[in-house]
């Protein structure tokens, strides 16, 4: 059984050389049982050093240079591109941290598991897996999340794992339909979660292995970053037939609930972020529209 651990890169060439490195490191596997797919969505001049830096130091590696059309078409290129039975999705910024591999192919020996993940650390939310966003109620979805996260508690009906590092069977995920590329960044893992649970496969979360997410911890925003993620939302509610107006009211109530209790509490940049995020998911009939005009 072969794993092909597929890397999508932007910008990344300081987080790279680590990562590589605690594959490597932690791997349990003969080496020509793992393959590492580097597909680059940076610039020009920025795909082109971290080339040479491979060439250089992990000369292994396969590297695809990709014109950048979101984080779901650069993982299906790596997958296309792939050799292995079982892939690796993985974040740049991912750290292995304990031999983890013939684990994975333990878990692959049952011919019904389409996906598994481990659990995350060190990262902003430590949350290994999220409530699907349709199953959201203002306070109480980010409670549910926390606890079961915290009790790891993952019943994949109302969860999906976190997109840093999953594993699929190759197989299970090209039936599945791969990721969706109209959505140019998140929610790729409630939808393709989704897609597995129409095929009857089994996801498995283990948190008996741990790996690193080294997220931004600062609290930070970016209104382009903010309507990309409300245009997949409005994606995702289209392609399931679901009341995306509800879910937008539902959400503007919570961030109108944060907005005051940051103002109480003094705090302009949490305020200001529940305003930004309030204008990016008024857009969202806009996203709907633009969506399906372009089916």
């Amino acid at each position: 059984m072969k794993i092909s651990i597929i890397i999508v890169t932007y910008n990344s060439i300081d987080l790279i050389d680590d990562c590589l490195n605690s594959i490597y490191t932690y791997n349990d596997l003969e080496r020509n049982e793992i393959e590492i797919i580097i597909v680059d969505n940076s610039s020009t001049q920025v795909g082109n050093e971290l080339k040479d830096f491979l060439i250089n130091h992990h000369p292994d590696v396969l590297f695809i240079k990709n014109q950048n059309l979101g984080y779901g078409q650069g993982n299906n290129v790596g997958v296309k591109a792939s050799s292995g039975d079982i892939i690796a999705v993985m974040n740049p910024d991912v750290r292995i941290t304990e031999q983890l591999f013939k684990r994975v192919e333990a878990h692959f020996n049952d011919l019904n598991v389409a996906s598994l993940g481990f659990q995350q650390i060190n990262s902003v939310t430590d949350f290994s897996f999220f409530r699907f966003p349709e199953l959201f109620f203002p306070i109480l979805y980010s409670f549910r999340n926390r606890r079961d996260n915290q009790n790891k508690k993952f019943n994949q009906k109302y969860y999906s794992l976190s997109g840093a590092f999953v594993f699929f069977r190759k197989k299970d995920f090209i039936e599945a339909g791969m990721y969706d590329e109209n959505m140019f960044m998140y929610l790729e893992e409630p939808d393709i979660a989704s897609r597995i649970n129409n095929l009857g496969k089994k996801i498995v979360f283990d948190p008996s292995v741990k790996y690193i997410h080294l997220m931004d911890h600062k609290d930070n925003f970016n209104e382009k970053l903010l309507d990309i993620g409300t245009e997949s939302i409005a994606i995702y509610f289209t392609k399931k037939n679901l009341n995306l107006q509800k879910y937008i009211h539902k959400r503007i109530l919570e961030l109108e609930l944060h907005e005051l209790v940051f103002k109480l509490l003094r705090n302009k940049n949490r305020v200001e972020k529940a305003k930004a995020y309030k204008k990016s998911l008024k857009k969202a009939d806009e996203f709907q529209k633009r969506y399906l005009n372009n089916k």
